[in-house]
């Protein structure tokens, strides 16, 4: 099992301190790859006040230039929006500088403003999606290859440079429905999961992932798990420095009218309908089966049960959300991680 980092590129709320949360970023990669962290992702989203990041391949090209051996992705980069041949090429150039590191990780999106900025219609979001991943495999061949579906039409491309990664970097797909599942395991060659969907759910899901990977016959059936994740020397500490930072990204989608379904399954955990304050979301509450935190102890024993139960080849952490906690209490968690708790999955059967 590998272990990775998301890293949300938000300041808010107006964004005013990109610069020097780039920096952070970049020293955090640093750390944590030096440490032995494996792999570094970044989101996508388009015309946040805050600054979220709306070009995660410039930044994951910024990212492959700063670090030696992780693998450097996205998670997720709404493919939908784009042309596939524009992405298929930027995607093979990270992969030149990475010397071989890159992991698309694509998702549809489905925010309905982000796609009428870029006049696309959100009813198309799943056939461009579907045709721009065959498109990309053809691609990344480096021969000639025409294509004529319902979005995109060309005739004899060729793509260059060729990925260093053969036969192609692997194409990631971003799921948390039985449907999206499904065509995770028919056209990707791994599933990435949201982070706020609890343990159960997870595991149900990455059965039926695994289970249409299987009926496709599709050999490459990596899960990747992303958890919200703190480690720290007591329970006390997580829970008074990095828990409200991850209260408030919660009660966000309760404002949103997300805790009755999507973000939150209530067909899993049916109390979810019932929260309509902080006050009804607490730690205690929300923690178990959800949140991967604790002390080096707690982390290990919780991130052996996924690896036990799920199986999943790769743990993808958040660590430090838009309001913090900050960087250098974020630097003492990925110290901690490295020191306490990433020897531990190798050097045993945990």
């Amino acid at each position: 099992m590998k272990f990775g980092l998301l890293f949300l590129l938000q300041d808010p709320p107006q964004g005013d301190h990109l610069p020097q949360l780039y920096d952070e970023v970049f020293e955090q990669a640093a750390l944590a790859e030096q440490l032995g962290f494996e792999a570094f992702f970044v989101p996508e989203h388009h015309q946040m006040p805050d600054g979220y990041l709306p070009a995660p391949l410039t930044f994951a090209a910024a990212l492959a230039a700063r670090t030696k051996k992780a693998e450097i992705g996205t998670a997720i980069l709404q493919l939908p929006l784009y042309h596939p041949l524009q992405v298929a090429e930027q995607a093979a150039v990270i992969d030149n500088i990475a010397k071989g590191r890159f992991i698309l990780g694509v998702g549809l999106g489905l925010v309905q403003k982000e796609f009428d900025a870029f006049q696309i219609p959100l009813s198309s979001a799943a056939s461009r999606f579907t045709e721009a991943v065959d498109i990309l495999k053809q691609a990344w061949t480096g021969k000639p290859f025409s294509y004529h579906g319902r979005h995109f039409r060309f005739d004899e491309v060729t793509i260059t440079p060729r990925p260093v990664r053969q036969p192609r970097p692997p194409i990631w797909v971003g799921a948390m429905s039985p449907i999206t599942l499904k065509r995770a395991g028919r056209i990707g060659d791994g599933w990435i999961s949201d982070p706020l969907h609890n343990f159960d759910v997870l595991k149900a899901w990455s059965q039926i992932y695994r289970a249409a990977a299987a009926e496709a016959g599709n050999p490459r059936t990596e899960i990747a798990l992303l958890r919200d994740a703190w480690v720290a020397e007591s329970r006390a500490e997580v829970e008074r420095v990095w828990w409200p930072h991850i209260q408030a990204y919660h009660l966000f989608y309760l404002h949103l009218g997300f805790f009755a379904s999507g973000r939150f399954n209530a067909q899993w955990e049916p109390w979810v309908r019932e929260v309509t304050s902080a006050a009804d979301w607490t730690f205690a509450r929300v923690a178990p089966n959800r949140l991967i935190c604790g002390t080096p102890a707690e982390v290990v024993a919780e991130l052996g049960r996924y690896k036990r139960e799920i199986g999943c080849q790769y743990m993808i952490f958040i660590l430090r959300h838009p309001t913090g906690p900050s960087h250098q209490e974020t630097l003492r968690c990925i110290e901690l991680f490295g020191t306490e708790v990433l020897p531990r999955f190798r050097e045993s059967s945990v």
